[in-house]
């Protein structure tokens, strides 16, 4: 076979031999080799891959060689833009044909060895088969291509060795479903997807083992044989080759992009027109391109020939080159422009559609246009920039030479400096055409934001409609608002409902007139006509005018007024509930133009301020103005109106009229008034009615309690004035207590007020409130003060049937338990259990800090928590308020007017309580202290009584103790037991203790009448003539010697005796006194433990531990300051009262304990005393010379308690430690010592008695 290397064509059926010469003549080297796997990823790497130049690639693309068979693929061009691809080869060598060098040299050649057609002829030729898998699949972007090329590459890898389940089981339909499989080989295989390719690889290397396909030649030049037959063949420029081949892949990609523009939704769907642009486009580039490749067909084997004059080819070929590279470049710009289009359209269309307007560009019509009357607001997308089927860069295209175009350039930018209205120019790009889409885009959202379902919207590429008033169409612009009406299509641009000029106010008392102008002109009044305005109002919260208690939001709902159309003005006064207008209020008022095609953007807002109606308190100020003199004048006790202005601030101090007086039930205050209820302003507004007191429902009572200086009477005061609407605009404050006369160490409060308060506003909620002013604890006249307090509760329980809420006032900084002990421990005493929910706190003189006192109280069991606690400072109330800082001053008044909101909340949400039980209580409280005082004096009686007993006891064992014992010689007859035989028997007189008859034959005592010393029934013997039967049988005889001993003189013992007689006599009748008062006072303290058992049982608490640690602090204080001692006794009496009632409260009826002990102790000491007191003189000195058991006896009947403290037992008498056990007197000394010891530790008595005596 001949070639030619300037063409690079094969001559068929032209050969240097025959047939049959060279078959005879050739090797033949028959052997399967090569069997083997090729991979490439793109199409230029599979023609390299194969040996295919950049030439050869041209000359495939140009069509002036074709691939066939196996090697088809080679063919192939992208589809899209953005390819993956993976090709694999699979080539087997089957034999080797060559025709050997001494066979060449010996044949003999034909006539065309020297046609000048050829250069070369095959010498060579390898033979077998070959086949291609292609794997394609179409992406989105470059990256995309990456990661799917890498991925069908992994898959693909062993693909040589795949087999059954093998690595090729990698690439399946699920993870490739967008790859399209092809097949290219020398075998018939119907490959239509990925389980084919499986199979086919499966089947390549065996199948094409068997082929003899020509794969490759080997050429050899003709001058090889001849000489004489040498042919010139020119080399082609690379850098010219390289252009040629960029330029034609460029083109082909460039074409891709054009297809791939045309086929986008937003212009199929939406912009026919603009697919038509692009269409048109692309017919002109394959023009060009086509006339390009067909230049490059000619001229580049021109280049190659050697006969043709190769520079006029070569710059033929580089002026058809460099008009292409413009003619791509122009392309290339238009396919951004109309990228950049796609992407604006695209986006801007899909906002509108997804927002519900209608799709009317190019699509069918929509449903809201086929039913009559409908009413439509189109977005123009019509205009001469975007409706043209030509671009203005088309006819660069289609220039037929570089000069033309070059030419089209220059005018072009000739014309760009003349003229601002460019055709060229995309609508995108002008700044006049962006801003007239976006505000249309924007105007229209809007009024669809506003308007009713009557109206539609939509977008259109409607290119003509009429303006109004006219009867011919136009063409319509870019960006035009279109109004379809009855099938009628008008331009509106600029003519919706634009806001309206904010209108005017007029305030008229409790009403606002509003006032407008018509704006609109005549043409818009015929295109759009308007139906009616309207008015919105609502109710705009001001911070620096609005009271403390306003409920105003922000968002407060928004009311409005319709008006017709020829309307200019309208009046409020009423919501659409049909309620007045709030006073003293800001109202935000708009006004919104209605129109057939929906409302207009409300007007700005703008407010004004209704004007404010008098609260109760200016029109008390105004009522006392007005009747000044009436109102001053009261008689006692009633309290006149007065306005005093001796503070700095006018105070406006309201009449009080007294309804009600109780004067107190304890007889230590009988003079005292306890309780006055009074009205207060009876003369102001008689027409609301005041409750009963009694009544549980209408009538809620507050009780006031606290400790003097705290600030009760000035937090009772401003809540009254807070209910009464009281501000620091009015002309004066409004007070009901006046404290201007009292010491703020002291309590405002005398006696228990009850300010009865008529539902004079809405605050009050239609009850009447009874506001209880309790005279404040600890006041600096003393503990009488709050003796008196706890009385005048108690005849308050009796006057009031129930309490809502116990309101316990202190200050917030108060951080002191022993200051808050005893006011909270009064309260606790005060209120039975019944009432304990009821029990809040004020903290008074409040800052931005948490109050100090709320821990403290709590350590003191007092309720607190943030549900029931207020937290005041009224500053404001009290202060002379400065003029110049009004802001610091409504900051304090919105201080005290929310904490007096939230006690309010707190007074009217808690339920009535009755009183019957705290009534009973502090009854049972007053008798308590009373019983105690007197039970106070009995003990101290105790006390002074048990120091003259212990003194005169003390001298009666010192004269026990000194018995005479001054002896002499005296004879006396001294009585023997004389032992009589066994058997006999003796008569012994058992009252005289004497031998009557010392032998006597009678042995039975009942017998004893016959003895013989017996006459008549009496013994002769005895002096007494004792009866018989007090003489008895005994086995001894009494003999009676006379014996010399000395003595003490009986003139010495009956001396002695005499005293003692005399002291013990004065003892007994002491001793039965004291043990009479000591039964007394054991029935009272027994008395006072069941008491004080009831108390316990109904008080909330009772600790009488705190007023006592108070009264110490108290008689502390009054001696450094050198207080009287009236006063000091009275402090002490107020003391030793509770310590009582503290040592009952522990130790309940074991209180008596010490009583009983003195009782028992002095009942001891008197029958021993009695005993004594009837011995003879000798007895009594005798018996005084014997252990006594006293003592012991008596210390183990005492108590364990007592026990445990008393002095030891006293030795007793024992032979076995030498000891006579202790006498008489030492068991007396004991005795006052144990005494001592109950006095002093043993309890109530030793508590009362250790105040005043000292018995150490």
């Amino acid at each position: 076979m001949l070639y030619d290397g300037r063409t690079g064509q094969f001559f068929g059926g032209a050969s240097l031999w025959s047939n049959d010469v060279v078959n005879a003549k050739q090797e033949l080297a028959d052997k399967v080799q090569n069997a083997e796997y090729s991979y490439t990823e793109t199409l230029d790497e599979a023609r390299k891959s194969i040996g295919l130049n950049i030439e050869g690639g041209i000359a495939l693309d140009l069509g002036i060689t074709k691939a066939v068979g196996s090697a088809k693929y080679l063919n192939d061009t992208k589809s899209t833009s953005h390819e993956a691809r993976v090709d694999v080869s699979c080539t087997v060598i089957r034999r080797t044909r060559r025709i050997p060098q001494e066979t060449l040299a010996a044949m003999q050649f034909d006539g065309r060895l020297h046609d000048d057609r050829f250069t070369h002829f095959v010498g060579e030729v390898v033979e077998g088969g070959t086949a291609t898998l292609s794997f394609v699949q179409s992406c989105r972007s470059e990256e995309e291509v990456k990661k799917v090329q890498g991925s069908l590459k992994m898959a693909l890898k062993y693909l040589p060795g795949a087999e059954g389940d093998g690595g090729y089981s990698k690439l399946d339909s699920s993870s490739h479903e967008g790859v399209k499989v092809t097949y290219s080989g020398a075998l018939i295989e119907q490959v239509t997807g990925i389980e084919d390719a499986r199979r086919v690889a499966g089947e390549m290397p065996a199948k094409l083992g068997q082929q003899l396909n020509t794969l490759s030649f080997k050429l050899y030049p003709l001058d090889l044989l001849d000489g004489s037959a040498r042919r010139h063949i020119r080399a082609l420029d690379d850098n010219l080759v390289n252009d040629v081949g960029t330029a034609i892949k460029s083109g082909r990609d460039t074409m891709l992009w054009l297809r791939e523009l045309r086929e986008l939704d937003v212009f199929k769907e939406s912009f026919p027109i603009i697919k038509d642009q692009i269409f048109n486009m692309e017919t002109v580039f394959r023009a060009a391109m086509t006339n390009f490749e067909s230049t490059a067909r000619r001229l580049l084997p021109r280049l190659r020939d050697g006969v043709t004059d190769y520079d006029a080819s070569f710059n033929d070929m580089r002026s058809a080159l460099a008009l292409f590279h413009q003619q791509l470049e122009i392309v290339r710009q238009f396919v951004g422009k109309k990228r950049t289009e796609a992407g604006v359209l695209a986006e801007t269309i899909s906002l509108l559609l997804t927002k519900g307007f209608e799709n009317d560009l190019g699509a069918a019509k929509p449903l809201s246009m086929i039913g009559n009357g409908t009413t439509r607001l189109l977005l123009s997308w019509s205009g001469k920039a975007i409706s043209r089927a030509h671009h203005p860069l088309e006819k660069k295209v289609q220039a037929s030479d570089l000069g033309d175009l070059v030419s089209q350039i220059s005018d072009d930018e000739k014309d760009d400096s003349d003229d601002e209205d460019e055709d060229d120019d995309e609508w995108f790009e002008s700044q006049q055409s962006v801003a007239n889409i976006r505000e249309s885009c924007n105007v229209l959202l809007e009024q669809k934001s506003r308007c009713d379902t009557n109206v539609t919207f939509g977008v259109t590429s409607a290119e003509k409609a009429y303006r109004p008033g006219k009867t011919k169409r136009v063409k319509t612009s870019l960006g035009d608002i279109l109004l379809e009406k009855e099938g009628k299509l008008l331009i509106v641009t600029g003519m919706l409902p634009k806001k309206p000029t904010a209108p005017s106010l007029t305030v008229i008392g409790q009403s606002i007139k509003v006032d407008w102008f018509k704006e609109r002109s005549q043409e818009q009044e015929q295109a759009i006509p308007t139906t009616g305005f309207k008015v919105t109002f609502r109710p705009k919260p001001n911070h620096e005018k609005d009271s403390p208690l306003s409920s105003l939001t922000a968002n407060e709902s928004v009311q409005y007024v319709s008006c017709g159309p020829d309307e200019t003005f309208t009046r409020i006064d009423r919501t659409n509930l049909g309620t007045k207008l709030r006073d003293d209020c800001d109202y935000e008022i708009t006004l919104t133009l209605e129109t057939t095609v929906g409302p207009s953007v409300c007007s700005d807002p703008v407010t004004e301020r209704t004007e404010a109606l008098p609260s109760v308190a200016d029109q008390m100020i105004r009522y006392h103005q007005a009747n000044k003199d009436i109102l001053s004048h009261a008689p006692s006790p009633h309290v006149p109106w007065k306005l005093c202005d001796d503070r700095g601030t006018p105070t406006l101090y309201l009449g009080l009229t007294v309804i009600a007086t109780r004067m107190c039930s304890d007889r230590r205050f009988k003079k005292e008034i306890a309780v006055r209820i009074v009205d207060v302003a009876t003369e102001f507004d008689r027409e609301t009615p005041a409750a009963d007191i009694q009544d549980t429902e209408r009538t809620v009572v507050a009780v006031f309690t606290g400790s003097s200086g705290h600030g009760k009477t000035t937090q009772i005061n401003a809540f009254i004035s807070f209910l009464l609407g009281g501000k620091p605009s009015d002309a004066a404050r409004v007070m009901v207590v006046d404290d201007r006369l009292a010491d703020q160490s002291g309590s405002v409060t005398q006696f228990v007020t009850c300010y009865r308060i008529r539902p004079f506003s809405p605050l009050f909620e239609g009850k009447t409130l009874l506001i209880v002013d309790t005279p404040g604890f600890g006041d600096s006249r003393g503990w009488q003060r709050d003796a008196f307090t706890t009385a005048a509760m108690s005849d308050f329980f009796a006057t009031v049937s129930h309490v809502n809420g116990i309101f316990f006032t202190c200050r917030a900084n108060e951080a002191r338990t022993t200051f808050l002990s005893p006011i909270s421990t009064y309260v606790f005493s005060l209120f039975a259990k019944n009432v304990e929910h009821s029990l809040r706190t004020v903290y008074t003189f409040s800052d931005a800090g948490a109050p100090l006192a709320r821990e403290a109280l709590r350590r003191l069991r007092w309720p607190v928590g943030e549900a029931r606690e207020v937290e005041a400072n009224n500053a404001w109330f009290t202060a002379t308020l400065d003029p110049e800082n009004r802001v610091k001053v409504r900051d304090w008044w919105v201080m005290s007017v929310n904490a007096q909101d939230r006690l309010k909340d707190m007074i009217l949400k808690m339920g009535p309580k009755p009183t019957d039980s705290s009534a009973t209580l502090s009854r049972k409280r007053i008798t308590l202290e009373q019983r105690c005082e007197l039970v106070e004096r009995k003990i101290l009686q105790t006390a002074d009584d048990a120091r003259s007993l212990i003194a005169k006891l003390d001298s009666l064992a010192e004269a026990v103790g000194k018995a005479p014992n001054e002896k002499i010689l005296v004879v006396e007859k001294k009585v023997y037991n004389r032992d009589v035989a066994e058997g006999s028997y003796t008569t012994l007189c058992t009252t005289c203790n004497r031998t009557c008859h010392e032998v006597c034959y009678i042995s039975d005592d009942s017998s004893k009448a016959s003895c013989a010393a017996m006459s008549d029934g009496n013994c002769t013997v005895c002096k007494g003539r004792c009866g018989w039967r007090v003489h008895k049988n005994a086995t001894f005889i009494i003999d009676v010697k006379d014996v010399e001993t000395y003595v003490v003189p009986d003139e010495l013992i009956q001396e002695w005796n005499s005293a003692n007689n005399t002291l013990e006599g004065a003892l007994l009748g002491a001793m039965d006194e004291y043990m009479e008062l000591q039964k007394e006072l054991r029935l009272d303290i027994e008395y006072l433990a069941d008491l004080t058992a009831e108390i316990k049982k109904t008080a909330i608490m009772h600790d009488p531990e705190a007023l006592i640690n108070y009264l110490e602090s108290l008689i502390r204080t009054s001696k450094a300051r050198g207080a009287p001692p009236e006063q000091l006794v009275q402090l002490t009496t107020a003391k030793n009262t509770l310590i009582l009632v503290r040592e009952v409260k522990d130790r309940g009826t074991r209180a008596t304990t010490e009583s009983q002990v003195l009782i028992d102790v002095l009942g001891a000491v008197r029958k021993e005393m009695s005993t004594r007191m009837v011995m003879t003189a000798s007895r009594r000195r005798q018996e005084e010379t014997k252990p006594c058991n006293m003592y012991n006896n008596l210390l183990e009947t005492m108590p364990q308690e007592i026990r445990g403290k008393a002095p030891p037992p006293l030795a007793k008498e024992s032979w076995r430690t030498w000891s006579h056990g202790a006498l008489y007197p030492e068991n007396l000394k004991a005795v006052i010592k144990l005494v001592k010891v109950v006095l002093r530790d043993g309890g109530v008595v030793a508590a009362i008695a250790a105040q005043s005596v000292n018995l150490n």
